[in-house]
């Protein structure tokens, strides 16, 4: 086992990733869809990693930290609880071409929401469970960020707003794996919202960076627009409601 194993893996493993596209993949396909889930590792002191997982587009909160060793029989990591309880719960990492393959010792250890298999390479996480139907896989990618900013035209929730008075948010935050951004006034929501998604459509095989309006009433897509995933910036114009994002590289 090469020195720099560890330091790799830690590479790859930290960043966010997002099963958006599986999910709404097996809904298009009219099959039940896993759950929607958010991975984010982050470096912690003491070379662990923080891990964070919720269902959704998001996991803002630290729940388990993972301690890693390296020795003869490869790298294994031990995972705890934030607060240092110890789990019991223990992964054993092998690195293969294009990433890292990690496996839990004992899969009864690793209550949910851990799997009992990881699989991690430069732009995917696969988390797969063990349920009594049998084993189930959660294609996850790595998230790329934007920051950027929305305009909704005020007349839109207000019949008496003038016609160039706005509602401006700026200095946003999203991500490109089915992240919805809810334009509010203040606190107070006002029934729109954007959409920022990486999708490959089947019928075309192409896949695409979408950036769609929403109303958060039906959810349902008003318009849209689209550009090359990746893309430097990637914007929406239609008058009422304006975007521009751009590609934030960390």
């Amino acid at each position: 086992m090469a020195s720099t194993d560890s330091g790799r893996l830690h590479g790859l493993l930290v960043g966010e990733y997002n099963n958006n596209e599986q999910v709404w993949q097996q809904g298009s396909d009219g099959v039940p869809a896993y759950a929607r889930r958010h991975w984010r590792f982050e470096r912690m002191d003491g070379g662990m990693i923080g891990l964070a997982v919720a269902q959704g587009q998001s996991a803002p909160a630290i729940g388990w930290t993972l301690a890693f060793t390296e020795g003869d029989q490869g790298i294994r990591a031990a995972v705890s609880r934030v607060n240092g309880d110890d789990m019991g719960c223990r992964y054993r990492w092998a690195p293969q071409e294009d990433g890292f393959a990690g496996a839990a010792e004992d899969a009864d250890g690793c209550p949910d929401p851990l799997p009992a298999h990881w699989r991690i390479t430069a732009t995917h996480l696969l988390a797969t469970y063990r349920r009594e139907g049998g084993e189930r896989t959660h294609q996850a990618r790595r998230t790329q960020p934007y920051a950027g900013w929305v305009s909704l035209q005020r007349r839109r929730i207000d019949p008496q707003a003038g016609e160039h008075d706005h509602i401006f948010l700026k200095d946003l935050r999203l991500h490109d794996e089915g992240f919805i951004l809810s334009i509010k006034d203040g606190e107070q929501p006002t029934g729109y919202a954007v959409e920022l998604a990486r999708l490959t459509y089947r019928s075309t095989r192409t896949a695409v960076l979408k950036l769609g309006v929403i109303d958060e009433a039906t959810g349902k897509t008003l318009s849209y627009s689209w550009a090359e995933p990746h893309t430097k910036r990637i914007g929406i114009n239609l008058r009422w409601v304006q975007a521009g994002l751009t590609r934030a590289d960390d």
